[in-house]
């Protein structure tokens, strides 16, 4: 199910980052699709590791690890 979701959100994808710069082929050349993968899979893992009430803080923090991860953790 991740790789259908992974091909269908490159068309949108492109179209959002950097207003349309990119087509998707190019977009899709430019990322690295096993990392993407691997980073989706540990976010899903997170829904059977943490408790209802633990999931939101799992989830910040696993997403202030991410590149760009800490501005977005300050506001920036």
């Amino acid at each position: 199910m991740l790789d259908a979701a992974y091909d269908a959100a490159i068309d949108p994808a492109s179209a959002e980052i950097f207003d349309g710069l990119y087509t998707p082929k190019q977009l899709q050349a430019m990322l690295e699709k096993s990392l993407i993968m691997s980073v989706a899979k540990d976010f899903l893992n997170l829904t059977y590791t943490n408790s209802q009430r633990s999931l939101p803080g799992a989830i910040d923090e696993m997403l202030s690890e991410l590149p760009g991860g800490q501005e977005w953790e300050e506001g920036k």
